[in-house]
Order: C-alpha cells, then sequence, then structure tokens
C-alpha cells in the first residue's frame, strides 16, 4: 500500500513542449517572426542564413524539433556563444538580429491565438479533469511571459484547472532554480515528495533534481533529447497523451483478495 506521505499529490508542468508538441505550435510562429526580422534588416534573401537561424532556434526545415536548439537551453552563456557564432559566419549584426528577432516573436501573439485555434486540445482537457478528480493540485512553471502563458491556457480549455502558475514575470527565480516548485508545496501544504513534475528538457529535469521531486516524467514533444532525458527522468514518454496511463500518477485501487490456506501446508 502507498504510504500517504509518499502518495502523489500535486503535479507541476511545463508548458512549451510539455503540454503540447513544442514545433507543432511554434515552428510556423518562429519562422515567420525570422522571416520578419531579415526583412526588418533588408537581408530578406539571405535564405541559407534564415533556414540556418531557425535550425539554431530548434526547428528544422520540415517542422521537427532539434534537441540542441536554443529554445530548449536556460544556459544564457551556451545561447551567447552559439548565437554570436552564428552572427559571425552569415556576417549579421548580433544586437540588431536579436533585437528585431525578439520584437517579432512578441507581435506574433495572433498568429499564436489562431494557430492554437486549430488545434484539438481534449486529451489535455480530459487529463487535467481526470487529475482534477483525482484531487491533484496543478501548477504550472514556465519561462514565458505571464500574458502569452493565460492565451495558451484559456485556448486550450485548461485555465481554470489551473491552481499555480510561475511564468517569467512571477517573483520567483528562474528554472532550474527550485524556488517556484518550493512556492507551490508550500501553497497546498505539500512536501517535495508529494509532487510530480512533467517537462521536455534538461532544464526542467535538473529544477526536479534540486527540488527533490518524487516523480520526474519526461516528454520528448519539446526537446526531443531521448538519450539525456532518459538518463535524467525517472520515465520518459512520448507526449502528454501517455501521462493518462501513468500508475504511479493514478495507481489503481487496490482490491482486496481473500486467500484460502491449506491445512496440509
Amino acid at each position: 500500500m502507498i504510504q500517504d506521505e509518499h502518495k502523489l499529490k500535486g503535479i507541476i508542468f511545463d508548458k512549451d513542449g510539455t503540454l503540447f508538441d513544442y514545433a507543432q505550435v511554434w515552428a510556423e510562429v518562429l519562422s515567420e517572426a525570422i522571416n520578419q526580422a531579415f526583412e526588418s534588416m533588408g537581408k530578406s534573401e539571405k535564405t541559407p542564413a534564415k533556414i540556418a537561424m531557425l535550425n539554431l532556434m530548434g526547428i528544422d526545415t520540415e517542422g521537427n524539433c532539434i534537441p540542441k536548439g536554443l529554445v530548449f537551453t536556460h544556459k544564457k552563456h551556451i545561447i551567447l556563444k552559439r548565437f554570436l557564432l552564428y552572427c559571425l559566419r552569415y556576417q549579421i549584426k548580433p544586437i540588431q538580429a536579436f533585437k528585431v528577432y525578439l520584437e517579432n516573436v512578441k507581435n506574433s501573439e495572433e498568429l499564436i491565438q489562431e494557430k492554437l485555434k486549430t488545434l484539438d486540445f481534449s486529451v489535455q482537457q480530459e487529463l487535467f479533469s481526470h487529475l482534477k478528480s483525482r484531487g491533484y493540485h496543478i501548477g504550472i512553471i514556465t519561462s514565458d511571459t505571464t500574458s502569452s502563458t493565460q492565451i495558451f491556457l484559456n485556448l486550450m480549455g485548461i485555465d481554470t484547472m489551473v491552481d499555480f502558475l510561475s511564468t517569467r514575470d512571477s517573483q520567483y527565480k528562474k528554472k532550474p532554480h527550485p524556488q517556484a516548485f518550493e512556492a507551490f508545496c508550500s501553497r497546498f501544504s505539500l512536501v517535495p515528495e508529494q509532487v510530480a513534475m512533467v517537462g521536455d528538457t534538461e532544464t526542467d529535469m535538473k529544477l526536479a533534481k534540486k527540488a527533490k521531486a518524487g516523480y520526474t516524467i519526461a516528454l520528448l514533444s519539446g526537446s526531443n533529447d531521448e538519450k539525456l532525458l532518459n538518463r535524467l527522468s525517472d520515465v520518459v514518454y512520448h507526449d502528454i497523451s501517455s501521462l493518462m496511463h501513468d500508475t504511479r500518477l493514478f495507481f489503481p485501487k487496490i482490491v482486496k483478495t481473500h486467500y484460502s490456506v491449506n491445512s496440509n501446508y
């Protein structure tokens, strides 16, 4: 029997690449942002440079995720080094390129909303509903902004089932620092061993380890770095739909079995 102090009672999700397939939502948005950025710089004809930048961010030409993409790491020194090397190779001014890229990503909110409206999030809705019916407290810890995150959760139809939200704008220290995880535990009077962490990147897994999460689940719908995630997590699944069949999250009801005792033994 699972002792109450070790029973999972809370679950924390990353957002991008965890709640949904990263490339399915962001590939088109990032590609458009890069095209607009190069047009703003007067370099719209530099197709190889645009493709290379999309690859650098973490999306290939077929719309699939590249594990080592910059969007899947939170290590600032790696991001800076690889971005500067890219700019040097393609003779692009780093500061100008970075500014116009970020500006165009921020201006893509309408495109993101239209994209989300075309997708089916019934699996996520069913999962969250099932978690709530089992008494789980649900949290989201993401590096995205509050406004963008709220748009996602609303259009996915799961906003009312989220009990805790930590974003780039929150007062908590950024991932993989465990401060937001600890705040979640404190708010709902849980110990870390009672909380599962679900993510798609090395950063999410390191957050879980630092926070001493009771159960760490990695999904391949984001960074897709299966070798690394296998090493850092308790279990690896293809995407969020697999959580419905996870027996640690939804352990079966215990059925008492009566055994007959043979007196000859």
